[in-house]
């Protein structure tokens, strides 16, 4: 018998942005989803606190598209408060395009 429901990365689609930020014990990211409208958040557990934000911003990609199921872009952008990136999530066709780190 199979089920008719749904697995939760259906249920969420594809994000729109992401956050990522750092703590003193390490880097932390949510996703935000439009349709269905949503969140949801965790944390990296590479690289460390003490990484790099090029880095951490490569590992927080490939975790919205685990969470996506398919390849995505995001164009990243600093913000006004400190170790804190905001970026635009966009669907990619090609596999793994690159994602180019702010400083």
């Amino acid at each position: 018998m199979t089920s008719k429901r749904k697995h939760w990365r259906d249920r969420l689609g594809t994000p729109t942005a992401i956050v990522l930020f750092r703590t003193v014990d390490q880097w932390r990211f949510a996703l935000y989803f439009a349709e269905p409208q949503g969140v949801a958040d965790g944390y990296l557990t590479h690289p460390g606190a003490d990484g790099e934000p090029a880095e951490a911003q490569v590992a927080a990609r490939l975790k919205a598209e685990e969470f996506a199921g398919r390849p995505l872009t995001v164009s990243w952008q600093s913000s006004e408060k400190p170790d804190w990136w905001e970026g635009a999530i966009t669907a990619h066709t090609e596999e793994h395009p690159a994602t180019p780190a702010v400083d």
